[in-house]
């Protein structure tokens, strides 16, 4: 009897580095130790497999939810129930004070509503052309180099630019946000050895003062434009985010921001769109320089959609396999790796697994996008780059990059038509080549990035 011809062998996925968990320990102190300098030290290899993960931290409760009934009762579900941590408000207040993304109830609500509405008046069409000309200023940046480049760093650049055009009707000026962009990088640093000390319970006001000083400087900034605008509000544009967000109203009481409102959303829109934004791209680029064979299927796609000409909003909703790669780099590496959520209201019963554990009010709540898209029990190949799982026809998850719920972020939208645009110009113009003698450090902080930079090589394509 003829043997059955055995069945070519795949070629293997791409399993780009990552910082692996640590090996598990009881001890409390040690696991703070190693979340010093990146929040990914407090996890150790247990967490990428248990359903519901259950300690004590100096007396405080805490869980990280892995199950994904449990992420949709906390995040989709329950929502009142488990509300924002106060760490989080805590950690982010000396920079965006009480904007939306971390306050809860009524104020959470009413802010929503305004920030919603604002978002409709600035539509994705209509701030398409700041996201082009940006785009265009950081090609010209490139240009002419055959040097290993911090993508990282071209990233964070052009989001800034994107973000300011989009909000302020304006370029980022050369050099202009080169100060704003080192004191945010040392917030970044000393929150997370903040979130430690507080968790060490050392006085808030103590630990934030270090914080405020970085945060002054970004503030400073931002506040000087809105000045600028409300010194003027009739030689202002009439359509820029700035403006929406100044002429929303809410329509279940009637006002609007305060001036002090104002600042606190630009200073998170600022943050989430430019930040979140930078180390998603940042990651796709050095992804792509990677694996070829998905550069150069990219390639094809953008090509095949639009040839040679500028590319339009219609030309990227038809990117479907460039979607593809940017919804596996935000699940490998989610800018955001980190949701807490605090237990009110009164005691519950989180069920995972075939077992039950209480949740006490007052317990932290740790829903973590980097845990959970990486989780062995969840995805198929979990440490593999494999856009094509987004192509299929049963869409995976738990995938919350983003959020889940009610409080999903509002600018998905925006961020992936950025994303598009940035990678499409910049495989149709460059080959990227990885330079791996210069292999990143990747730490969490309040983003994700790489502590020492993601170099490439761009090696310039024959434009046809």
């Amino acid at each position: 009897m003829a043997e059955a011809p055995l069945e070519p062998p795949r070629a293997p996925h791409l399993e780009p580095p990552w910082p692996a968990p640590q090996p598990y320990t009881p001890n409390v102190l040690r696991r703070l130790a190693r979340g010093w300098r990146s929040w990914f030290g407090l996890l150790n290899e247990w967490d990428f497999r248990v359903a519901l993960g259950e300690l004590n931290l100096l007396g405080l409760p805490v869980f990280l939810v892995n199950e994904p009934s449990l992420v949709r009762r906390v995040l989709v579900e329950e929502v009142d129930a488990f509300p924002k941590h106060p760490y989080t408000q805590w950690i982010l207040e000396p920079l965006i004070g009480r904007a939306i993304f971390s306050v809860n109830g009524e104020e959470w609500a009413r802010q929503r509503r305004l920030v919603d509405q604002a978002f409709q008046a600035a539509q994705l069409q209509r701030v398409f052309p700041a996201m082009a000309e940006a785009t265009e200023a950081l090609l010209q940046r490139l240009e002419g180099g055959d040097t290993p480049i911090d993508i990282d760093a071209a990233m964070t650049q052009v989001t800034a630019d994107v973000i300011v055009r989009t909000i302020l009707s304006r370029p980022l000026a050369q050099g202009e946000a080169g100060e704003v962009f080192a004191a945010f990088a040392r917030y970044q640093r000393r929150a997370a050895r903040a979130l430690v000390l507080r968790f060490l319970h050392l006085p808030a006001g103590l630990v934030q003062r270090s914080l405020r000083r970085d945060a002054r400087v970004i503030r400073a900034w931002l506040e000087q434009a809105i000045a600028e605008r409300l010194e003027a509000p009739a030689a202002a544009p009439a359509n820029d985010l700035l403006a929406c967000l100044i002429a929303a109203r809410d329509p279940q009481g009637g006002g609007g921001f305060s001036p002090e409102e104002l600042l606190d959303q630009v200073c998170f829109l600022f943050l989430a769109g430019h930040e979140t934004s930078a180390s998603a791209l940042g990651m796709a680029a050095w992804l792509l320089a990677l694996a070829p064979d998905a550069q150069e299927r990219l390639r094809q796609e953008v090509r095949a959609v639009a040839g040679s000409a500028p590319l339009q909003p219609e030309h990227l909703r038809q990117l479907s396999y460039g979607a593809a790669v940017f919804n596996e780099t935000l699940r490998l590496y989610p800018p955001v790796s980190f949701f807490i959520r605090e237990r009110q209201g009164t005691a519950t019963e989180l069920a995972a697994a075939g077992r039950g554990s209480r949740c006490p009010v007052g317990a932290l709540l740790t829903l973590s996008p980097w845990v959970i898209q990486r989780h062995e029990h969840h995805w198929p190949d979990p440490q593999g780059f494999r856009p094509e799982r987004f192509l299929e026809q049963q869409k995976p998850e738990p995938f919350l990059p983003f959020g889940l719920g009610p409080r999903k972020c509002p600018g998905a939208a925006f961020a992936q038509q950025e994303a598009l645009l940035v990678l499409a110009e910049l495989v149709r113009r460059y080959a990227l080549l990885p330079v791996p003698e210069q292999p990143p450090e990747l730490v969490g902080r309040l983003t994700l990035r790489a502590r020492t930079g993601l170099w490439l090589r761009l090696k310039g394509l024959v434009r046809t």
